[in-house]
């Protein structure tokens, strides 16, 4: 009786293990179960923001553009073109026009982006050269982030005519969310010779999550200087050429779309 017991107890034991072996994972079952981590997704994002003004001085007007396209690819990398900064100018002595038009390459994360543009200067006193802008990005594209753009210019001495390089502008924006869909812009640029802008607004997300399909506008307030005059020749009879100056309050408008 004692070893038919002790049978029957070792054969229940082996069904109850049996049950628990068969209804436990094993390694094959959880790799299964685990869902893979997804890249971003590749998408287009075309972005422009204008800034028009009227000049506190007589018959003065001027305005700024900004206008670019870029693919964020699924791996690190983001490669566009802009035309960035555009400055146009009009006053009583003359019309003057600057703009900088690059191709653009950056490593870009969600929290980092390094990148550089190569492109060429074209101003309507003066003369056109070659623009080298690197780029920088820290924090999210959407949230809490600062972006800074410094350009250097490669073009001829207006006065010597001799090639060299120096520093063109700077152009800057913080971006502060206030709510979920709703941040604080602020947007600045300065050129020594040439131009100075800054203006605080705000940036709505109208429709999407960041992604495909999304819709941002954007609004603000400050001011703006321009400023453009041509090269002077000391020995001919007028020595130096038309110019053109205006500066005053603007108002600014953005519109992107991502697709």
């Amino acid at each position: 009786m004692t070893g038919a017991a002790l049978a029957v107890s070792l054969a229940t034991l082996a069904s109850i293990n049996a049950a628990d072996l068969d209804g436990a994972p094993t390694v094959a079952s959880m790799a299964r179960e685990v869902t893979p981590v997804e890249s971003p997704p590749a998408f287009n994002r075309f972005e422009l923001k204008l800034q028009p003004f009227l000049g506190l001085t007589g018959n003065s007007w001027g305005g700024f553009g900004e206008a670019r396209f870029e693919h964020d690819f699924r791996f690190p990398l983001t490669l566009g073109i802009e035309l960035a900064p555009a400055a146009l100018v009009g006053s009583a002595d003359g019309t003057g026009a600057l703009a900088e038009a690059r191709l653009t390459a950056a490593f870009s994360t969600r929290y980092l982006a390094i990148g550089l543009g190569l492109g060429g200067q074209l101003q309507r006193f003066g003369r056109n050269g070659l623009s080298v802008a690197p780029t920088l990005r820290l924090g999210r594209r959407d949230g809490l982030s600062l972006q800074v753009e410094y350009a250097y210019s490669v073009a001829a001495n207006k006065y010597t005519g001799q090639r060299t390089i120096g520093f063109s502008n700077i152009v800057g924006t913080l971006r502060i969310p206030l709510a979920d869909r709703l941040a604080l812009e602020i947007d600045g640029g300065l050129n020594l010779q040439s131009w100075a802008y800054a203006t605080v607004g705000l940036r709505h997300r109208l429709i999407g999550d960041g992604g495909p399909g999304t819709w941002f506008i954007s609004a603000g307030l400050g001011a703006a200087w321009i400023t453009q005059s041509s090269g002077c020749n000391y020995e001919a009879a007028i020595p130096c050429g038309p110019s053109a100056m205006s500066f005053g309050p603007t108002v600014g408008f953005g519109l992107e779309r991502r697709f």
